[in-house]
């Protein structure tokens, strides 16, 4: 730009100094005529260069454009066919994006119009197991996967978890069972709010790194209690635990502002527990979420605070 700018004065000097020379006379004239013909000179040679590199650029050569104002356009053009590129992008992107979304409305259906079938043969069958397990998968898919809202009560985590928990039963032939319990039979906090799939995946974590590698038969029990404004929600098992040097890292990875890698000396649950504990603080606040404590061969306790909240206006508070 500033060499265009340097050509317009220059051009407009060149009228200038002729003007001049008509004007005056004498040595001046001379003069004038003199630095017009410089000016006519300068412009000259900026047009040459100009239309070498227009010849370079239309032969698409290759060639290296050696003036700068022959560079600018160049850049000009690049930028403007990089636009495009990137407009054509994303608009095949979100075309994309459109056939996923429809696919991912098509195939939830078909999943559940099949185990339906399965459901119906098995009752007809006097197949009572497997009829009640094609049950609960349809449930927890359907909770899991269709269910548009993120936030839920917790009345409905609770269901979610005890279909995914007579799935591992069926899978591990009853070795593991669960209990649910409200301090002082205080259903009210059933209702509070929090995000979607918060407990499933700790509970996951219980079953697979906790009771699976246990010989013995193996319990997973919630406990959920409340004071005036927090609830918390303790999910333990008697399974295996973890080696303090374990435990320190897991308790460190939540801390992480990025998530962290899947590494082995994280008891393969790292991930998952970071992810269920940002999503409860970017819904209520930095000051809630997981507090892991475990002892190696005697169990692991996730501990989830949050605050009580009964209405999303309240959430939107928080």
């Amino acid at each position: 730009m500033k060499y265009k700018n340097a050509a317009i004065v220059c051009a407009a000097a060149g009228c200038l100094f002729i003007l001049l020379a008509v004007v005056c006379g004498g040595a001046v004239r001379w003069c004038a005529m003199a630095a017009a013909l410089v000016c006519l000179g300068y412009l000259a040679v900026q047009y040459a260069h100009c239309a070498a590199d227009m010849d370079a650029l239309r032969r698409q050569s290759g060639e290296k454009m050696l003036h700068p104002l022959g560079r600018e356009l160049a850049d000009a053009l690049e930028k403007r066919e990089i636009s495009q590129r990137e407009a054509y992008t994303a608009a095949v992107s979100s075309s994309q994006s459109k056939i996923n979304a429809l696919q991912n409305q098509i195939n939830p259906h078909f999943l559940y119009n099949t185990l339906e079938c399965i459901r119906s043969e098995a009752i007809l069958q006097d197949c009572e197991n497997i009829a009640r397990m094609s049950h609960a998968l349809a449930s927890f898919f359907r909770y899991s996967i269709s269910r548009k809202e993120n936030i839920v009560t917790l009345r409905d985590e609770l269901s979610n978890i005890k279909n995914y928990f007579f799935i591992q039963q069926f899978r591990f032939e009853d070795r593991f069972f669960l209990d649910i319990q409200v301090e002082d039979g205080d259903d009210e906090l059933l209702d509070c709010l929090l995000p979607k799939m918060t407990l499933q995946p700790i509970v996951e974590n219980c079953v697979f790194h906790g009771l699976e590698p246990k010989a013995e038969q193996g319990h997973v029990t919630i406990r959920i209690s409340g004071t005036k404004d927090m609830m918390k929600v303790i999910v333990e098992d008697d399974g295996v635990g973890m080696p303090p040097d374990v435990l320190d890292k897991m308790r460190a990875a939540l801390e992480e502002e990025r998530q962290p890698t899947n590494q082995p000396d994280t008891h393969g649950n790292g991930i998952a527990m970071y992810n269920v504990n940002q999503r409860i603080k970017l819904a209520f606040g930095r000051d809630y979420g997981l507090f892991v404590y475990s002892t190696e061969n005697l169990g692991t306790d996730v501990e989830i605070w949050m605050p009580k909240v009964y209405t999303k206006e309240e959430l939107l508070m928080q």
